[in-house]
Parts: C-alpha cells; structure tokens; sequence
C-alpha cells in the first residue's frame, strides 16, 4: 500500500532511479532517495538481481561497514557460553566496561578504589586479575580447566585464549566457557558489590561458574 502510494503522488510514470528529488519529501522519505547514490557505487540495483530475483543478503553485504577483523573473535563467536556472558566479554576485549578508571575519565566524581579488595585503583586488569578477590577465584577455576597459564596479564590469557578459540576440542571449548563465564561473574560481583554493599563468597561465585559452563557444555 505505502509503495503504490508512493507511485501514486511522487514518482507516477517517472523512473526512481534516475529522477529528481520530488520537493516536500518528509526527512524519512529523503532518506530514502539518498540512498540511490549508494547502490550507484554498486553498479545499480541489478548488481544484487540474481535469477531475476532482489538478493537482500548482497545487498547487505554491500552495506554493512568494513570493520578491521580481530584477533579474538573467536572467543566470542565460537563460544558455548551464554549470551550474556559472552556480550560483556565482548565489551571487556574492547576496554569498554565501565570500570572505575573509565569512569573518572569523564570527569565523574567517584571513589576510584577497586571494590572488591580496596586496595588499588579499579583498573579492568587489576578488576580481573591482581584483585585478591578475583584471582582466588580464577585460582579455583585454573584447577578445574586443567591448565595454569590463566594467571598472565590481560592481552597475553586474550592472546592464549583466541588460539585455544580456533580449537574444537571439547577440552579447549570448556576451557572458553570457563574464562567467559569467570569474566562474567566477577563483573557481577562487582557491580553488587558497587549497587548493594554485597558480595558474595569466592566458592560460591566459582561453584555458580562450573554449574553455568557444565550446563552450557552439556547443550551441545
């Protein structure tokens, strides 16, 4: 109906493609003739005909952003772990959770001490890895993950672990599911702590983890 009304009053027996913008178009509607000059690069429209037929994935691969691929993708989209779990990896890979140091760097009046131990500034790799309460927790997960190299700084475990992320091993896929939901949780911890004053026991933040990637292992 909005395609025949729009033949109807704005472009009646003239070709879309190449006509004239029509005056007293609403900002929605020029939009939409604006986006002839991008199909134009492609070569035309008929660029993405196929057997006669419009292929809206070659049109979508022509319009999504060329993004610069990253060496860690595959801890994200090889993953077992939950969704959520994985969303807010996605985030810490990209420093962009919003830990204490990021927040004073918008000029925001806060206690910049880490949470959880209170004895350095809260910085994404002392949050994950020199607090005391996270590395008592990644110490529980190392022995269940059969390997002790999780203690290594941020960039060298991100580094470790996209190579592991490549693997199909079941041993190597546990593993994933491990640390994404190990980063998960902490966070959680966190932002508890920060929001209710609470926090809870590393056991039983590390019990919770296990269930949550045996579960997530079990699905597939």
């Amino acid at each position: 109906m909005w395609v025949k009304w729009m033949h109807e009053y704005y472009i009646k027996s003239k070709d879309f493609w190449s006509m004239d913008v029509p005056t007293g178009l609403t900002w929605s509607m020029r939009k939409i003739w604006h986006q002839r000059n991008i199909f134009a690069q492609a070569g035309g429209v008929q660029s993405f005909v196929h057997g006669g037929k419009f292929r809206i994935c070659k049109a979508y691969q022509f319009l999504k952003p060329k993004a610069t691929s990253v060496h860690w993708k595959r801890i994200i989209c090889n993953t077992r772990a939950s969704p959520k779990s994985a969303f807010i990896v996605w985030l810490a890979l990209q420093n962009r959770l919003a830990t204490k140091d990021r927040l004073l760097s918008w000029n925001l009046n806060i206690d910049g001490q880490c949470v959880l131990c209170q004895k350095s500034p809260e910085t994404l790799h002392h949050l994950f890895f020199q607090c005391e309460y996270s590395a008592a927790i990644w110490s529980k997960v190392m022995q269940f993950s059969g390997d002790q190299r999780w203690n290594q700084n941020w960039p060298e475990l991100i580094e470790w672990m996209a190579k592991k992320s490549r693997s199909t091993n079941d041993t190597d896929s546990y593993r994933n599911i491990l640390f994404v939901e190990s980063i998960y949780a902490i966070w959680i911890q966190r932002n508890f702590k920060v929001f209710s004053n609470k926090l809870d026991s590393c056991s039983n933040v590390v019990n919770r983890i296990l269930f949550r990637a045996a579960c997530r292992q079990d699905r597939y």
